[in-house]
């Protein structure tokens, strides 16, 4: 008498479950999507996502999940992407889990030749021979880091990014101000 409810318990269980009609999630790390530098040949970085476990990724109907990955729930994959000279690309991500179910997803790039522009707005001289100055640097696509090169030290600065970002810095005169968008393009401005 005891299997009995046991029995029970275990077909009600099994009636509980539910299948997996959800298909995977699948994205890029890097690059996001935006802009990218023209005739580049870049190494691309994505995640996809199912309980049921991924066994299948493909870019552009090529196959990039590398077999020990295959149906584990949680894979990373890479590719290379090779931009063209100009104009707009598209890939098409897709994602299949292990019980048949297919996310696509098309990500868009922009080629990017255009480096970011430093602006320098104002400079105030401090004591000891620094200068405080402010500014903004901006750029078509989204402006990714600025950096201070200061006596042979790179210095990153912590700004938000973005296609139009204000800053202040205080260094020393003739330190080099530099800021890379997101398509890798790099400027450069000496500061006074």
């Amino acid at each position: 008498m005891r299997r009995h409810p046991l029995l029970l318990f275990l077909l009600l269980l099994v009636g509980c479950a539910r299948p997996d009609t959800l298909p995977p999630e699948v994205g890029l790390v890097y690059p996001q999507g935006g802009g990218v530098a023209p005739g580049r040949s870049l190494l691309a970085e994505g995640y996809a996502f199912d309980p049921s476990g991924v066994v299948s990724v493909r870019v552009n109907g090529r196959e990039v999940l590398e077999a020990p990955s295959r149906g584990k729930p949680l894979v990373a994959f890479r590719f290379r992407l090779e931009a063209p000279s100009s104009g707009t690309a598209e890939i098409v991500l897709e994602a299949e889990d292990g019980v048949g179910n297919r996310a696509t997803r098309r990500v868009a790039f922009t080629m990017d030749n255009d480096p970011p522009r430093i602006q320098l707005e104002r400079t105030e001289r401090l004591e000891g021979g620094l200068v405080r100055v402010y500014g903004r640097v901006e750029d078509n696509v989204g402006v990714e880091r600025v950096v201070l090169l200061e006596k042979g030290r790179y210095l990153p600065l912590s700004l938000p990014k973005g296609t139009s970002v204000p800053f202040a810095v205080v260094a020393s005169p003739g330190s080099v101000l530099i800021a890379v968008d997101a398509a890798e393009n790099r400027a450069s401005r000496r500061l006074p």
